[in-house]
Order: C-alpha cells, then structure tokens, then sequence
C-alpha cells in the first residue's frame, strides 16, 4: 500500500515538473460580453427582455387629465388627435415597469391598430362603438376599465382630478391580471426600430446629413401645439404642450424624447361626438428628428395590425439613437415649423443675384 502512494505521488511531481511555472506575461482569456438590448428603446438592459409583454396604455390629454403619470417610462409614445380638438397619447411599456399609470382613457381604432402593431396589450378604459369593433375584430388582447374598475383600475383620489380623468392603473396590475387571463401565452419576439448602438453615432450622423432641427413646432389644432426643443447637452428634446414644459406627475421630472418622427395622415370627423378616422394605412411622408438634426422620410401599412415601416428618401429603414420616440401623426396640412429656418436652393439664389 506505502509502494502505492509513494508512485502516485512520485507521478504528480513528474507531472508538475513538466508543466513548468506558468508564465507571468501571459494574459487571461477576456470572458466575453454579452449585451442585451431594449427591442422598444434601444437603451442597454441587464439582462434579456424579449420575452416581456408589452403593453400599449391610453393616456389622457385633456385639459382637465394633465401632468400624466408614467409618460417619461414609456418607451414610444404615440400621439393621435382625438375629437374636441384635444390630442391622446398611446404609450407602451415593455422595459420599465411603472407604478402609476394614468390617466388612461378610451379606446379609438387608430388606436387599436397601432397597439395591434407591437402585439401589445393594449389598456384602455371604454371604447367608441368603432373603438371596440377593431379590438374584437383584430383580436386585440386588452383591459377594460369598464369591467377591471377596482381589481386592474382605480380611482386615483390624490391628484384630485374629477371623472373621467382620475383613472390609473400600473405594471403590475397590469402584469397580473394580462397572467390571469392567459396573455402572457406564446409571447411573439417584438420587431421595433433599428438603432445606432455606438458612443460615436457613425450612422446616425451619416444617415442625418447637415440639416439642424434644434425646434420643431407641430400644430395639431388651432388651439394645440407640442413642441420639442433641442438641448445639445444631453443630445435629447424637451417636450412643450402649449409653451409649457411637460412634466411627469410621478416625479415632476421633464418629458424628453431622443428621436421626433413625424407621420403625415389625413384625419376627418366619421363619428358620432366628433370621433375621427385617422388614414394611417398606405403610405405616406413624414420627418425624423434625430441628434440636433431633420430629414424627410416616408412611411408604409400594409394591414391593420401590420407594422409601420419608416424608410430614408433612399429606401432604407431609418435608425435611431436609443431611448425614448415620440411618434407624431399630423395631417399634411397641419403647420410644422422647424428651425433653424433653412433656405431652399431657389431663395439663396434669387439673394445672391441681387
């Protein structure tokens, strides 16, 4: 038995000897990184969250609804016009899970449509009579205020907003009732926007071009406009409503996007109380604004439920700068200013002949 163990152990030096003294210079393999992405923002998670719901929520914009709560969480916000010369926004959320949502209004089939886009969970409270149509009729997974008041909804009675402008709701309630009702089943892989991950924006820049956008003005309505303002600083845009800042009720941070795409869709009374049909299928043209800069775009639908292809003038998908895109859906005739005010090629002309 001793000769055993003085052979085993005469081996290892052997083998020890052999191997040598291991070299100081030599470096340690790098483990590799792997980065996750938000497919709705861009913005870098920890870890991968594909498999996330999304969810589409009805936000407020009356008057009488505003500051909205949980409008700097969302990810892409829509904003539509609505009857009575007011606008809503339909935000989706898939990254951040918000505590308090609201106020959420109801449904619009313009709004159905685009929720249908991202296969979201579209939350709403009631419905015009077309509103629910188009949900039944896609086969939108959706929460209903109307049913869901008191177990998904409340009635928020600490920002002293009277009805029907006093409905919230969060993720979690969300969350939980989507699960209860079997939603969460079979989750499709969400297909967003492309986006310039790199710290230097290579192809942002050159997908940009010269022009600068540091304002843009859209004139939804005579009596409504939403302006964003360029801050070269944290290379975003405030949002103003009217000349005024827009400011988050959760915590009365400023609204700021990254990216503007305007989307140009005639829009006309088709209603009972002046609900809207918006045309938002087809194709059409629009703007992005980007990085302090503007270029003209287009846009395609080629179904309800499909999704919103935005391309370059030389018929490439657009990209954008990670974080949070307001999408803004105006008629062609709706005044938009942007400035600085660039000169067309005739007007510099017709200066330099003088």
């Amino acid at each position: 038995m001793k000769k055993k163990i003085f052979i085993i152990t005469l081996l290892t030096l052997l083998l020890c000897s052999c191997a040598g003294p291991k070299d100081p210079e030599t470096p340690e393999k790098e483990v590799e990184k792997i980065s996750y992405y938000a497919p709705l923002s861009g913005e870098e998670t920890a870890e991968d969250i594909s498999g996330k719901p999304v969810f589409a929520v009805m936000l407020d914009n009356h008057p009488d609804a505003r500051p909205q709560s949980g409008l700097n969480d969302a990810e892409v916000v829509y904003e539509f016009k609505a009857e009575g010369e007011f606008t809503r926004y339909l935000a989706l959320y898939m990254k951040n899970e918000v505590d308090v949502l609201g106020p959420v209004r109801s449904a619009r089939p313009y709004f159905v449509d685009t929720a249908a886009e991202y296969e979201a969970i579209y939350a709403h409270w009631g419905g015009s009579e077309a509103g629910y149509f188009q949900i039944s009729t896609l086969g939108v997974k959706n929460l209903d205020g109307i049913a869901l008041e008191g177990i998904t909804y409340y009635r928020n009675k600490e920002v002293n907003k009277r009805r029907p402008h006093d409905g919230y709701t969060s993720y979690e309630s969300m969350y939980e009732k989507a699960e209860e009702l079997n939603y969460l089943e079979d989750l499709q892989p969400v297909t967003s926007f492309k986006f310039d991950y790199s710290e230097d924006l290579n192809a942002i820049k050159e997908q940009m071009g010269d022009v600068e956008a540091t304002k843009v003005s859209l004139d939804f309505f005579k009596h409504y406009n939403t302006t964003f303002e360029y801050t070269p600083d944290s290379n975003s845009y405030l949002v103003f409503r009217n000349g005024e800042e827009v400011v988050d009720e959760r915590d009365s941070s400023n609204v700021v996007a990254k990216n503007i795409i305007v989307q140009f869709a005639k829009s006309y009374v088709s209603g009972p109380n002046g609900t809207l049909t918006v045309e938002h299928l087809g194709e059409g043209e629009g703007k992005l604004i980007t990085n302090g800069k503007i270029i003209d775009i287009t846009w395609e639908k080629d179904s309800d439920n499909s999704r919103t292809i935005f391309k370059t003038l030389s018929g490439e998908e657009i990209i954008l700068m990670p974080g949070e895109t307001f999408i803004e859906v105006l008629d062609l005739t709706d005044n938009v200013e942007i400035e600085p005010v660039v000169e067309s090629e005739e007007v510099k002309e017709s200066e330099n002949n003088k």
